[in-house]
């Protein structure tokens, strides 16, 4: 008797308008303006917007040579399969297994900051709650939704992304109509290079998440057209917004820009200055809700990856498993209950939030960024394998971004000490994992390695 075909993902599910949130909500533009503009402008000064401009066309760059990928092979394991495609399938597990480390961290530690900032929202308004008590909430109903389906999903995260934009533009908006500070020319002696360049590699990690568009694959209505169109789309909103509140944010501290350096949480100190706690607790909220967002973003985007991984068997075949629904069960319910028992864990042992965050971060960070690296180099190695002239797009990105990203990868080692290193090197030791993993897929595989290569049923 012959055997039964295994299930695949549900086809043809999701908008264009959905994976632009998804990708979007993985952005979490939302953080730049509430949080990581203070470490941003410690270095840019009242430059910062311009920082992050320039930073952001060269990641659009990059988003350039995802999107080239994302094209050619749309997968649900995205990069893992696309790189394994155009470089070599162990710099796709590579790839997979940074993708895995880095929305791994982001999973974990997004209900932690949602709960956060509930926490201090609900302490303007004179009432006190533990951070795990709003978490714990974050991570179960993602959990729900995600296995549920995928267009309840991505459709709740996109509303749930564009009603915290909304608060936060509108909070901006007001900032600046009450601000009587206008930036002053910016004269060729004023202009300090060092700073500025290490200010670009402080917010380069501000447009990490628009890759996770391309983990949609087959469940795109179309694939080869919404899934590009997201990635550039989800870029350029957050660039626009990324320039408009680092203007607006300076300019509402009178371009002190060193004290909004100082500043943990400047939309919210904004407000009380004024003697507006509504649209302090409007800023938390607006956190909160990004939170939410990319929680439920992360948890699609990774368990995709473990899907695909699963799949080809690299990971446990049962992650490769699709539920009644359509989604990857055995995948999103792993998570799901990972990321539920992690706040229980993390309340019981009085972990602090804080520093959660920052352990987390560095694996996001460094595994965002070795994605992107083999993006940069596994477009061009594609076109010369098939004898065509690499554009020159990618001959660009490569030159521009390749050595930013290179020496923002190293500053995690040369520029960090305690937990921060540690994490660091655990990043390393993570990868060996990693490798291991490629010679022991090897050896369990029904099909050489290589066939990844030619393979066509990538879902």
């Amino acid at each position: 008797m012959p055997e039964m075909p295994k299930p695949r993902l549900a086809a043809d599910r999701v908008s264009f308008i959905e994976i632009f949130g998804h990708a979007l909500a993985n952005i979490t533009p939302s953080a730049m303006a509430t949080v990581t503009i203070s470490l941003v402008v410690a270095e840019g000064g009242v430059l910062t917007w311009a920082v992050y401009l320039a930073v952001g066309l060269v990641m659009l760059l990059v988003a350039a040579q995802v999107a080239t990928l994302a094209r050619e092979v749309p997968a649900a394991g995205s990069l893992f399969v696309s790189v394994s495609r155009g470089l070599h399938p162990v710099a796709g597990v590579l790839s997979g297994w940074a993708m895995t480390g880095g929305y791994l961290g982001a999973l974990l530690a997004a209900p932690v900051v949602g709960g956060l900032f509930v926490a201090k929202a609900l302490r303007i308004a004179g009432v006190e709650l533990p951070w795990p008590a709003a978490a714990l909430p974050f991570a179960g109903l993602s959990w729900a939704l995600t296995v549920r389906d995928v267009e309840l999903a991505t459709r709740y995260s996109l509303i749930v992304e564009a009603l915290s934009l909304l608060i936060i533009l509108v909070i901006g908006v007001w900032t600046l109509a009450h601000a009587s500070w206008v930036q002053p020319i910016p004269w060729p002696g004023a202009f300090k290079a060092a700073p500025f360049f290490q200010a670009m590699t402080l917010s380069i990690l501000a447009y990490g998440g628009f890759e996770t568009a391309a983990n949609f694959g087959r469940e795109a209505h179309a694939p080869n057209r919404d899934i590009p169109r997201a990635i550039f789309a989800a870029m350029l909103v957050s660039l626009g917004f990324y320039v408009f509140m680092a203007y607006a944010e300076v300019a509402g501290f009178g371009g002190h820009a060193s004290q909004l350096a100082r500043t943990s949480a400047p939309l919210s100190v904004l407000a009380l200055r004024r003697g507006l706690p509504a649209l302090a607790f409007s800023s938390d909220i607006a956190m909160a809700i990004a939170a939410f967002s990319a929680t439920i973003a992360t948890m699609n985007s990774l368990g995709r990856v473990l899907y695909s991984m699963g799949r080809h068997k690299v990971l446990p075949a049962a992650l490769g498993e699709i539920g009644a629904h359509g989604t990857p069960s055995v995948a999103l319910h792993g998570l799901g209950a990972l990321a539920c028992g992690f706040v229980v864990l993390a309340a019981r042992f009085r972990w602090p939030p804080l520093a959660i965050v920052d352990l987390f971060g560095v694996f996001t960070a460094l595994g965002f960024i070795m994605i992107y690296l083999f993006a940069l180099i596994a477009v061009p190695v594609l076109h010369r394998r098939r004898r065509q002239r690499v554009p020159w797009l990618a001959r660009a990105a490569f030159v521009l971004a390749a050595p930013l990203l290179v020496y923002v990868f190293g500053e995690n080692f040369w520029g960090a000490s305690g937990m921060a290193l540690a994490a660091a090197y655990g990043f390393l030791v993570y990868l060996m994992l990693g490798a291991w993993l490629y010679w022991a897929w090897q050896g369990r595989a029904d099909r050489p390695a290589l066939d990844l290569l030619f393979a066509r049923d990538d879902d």
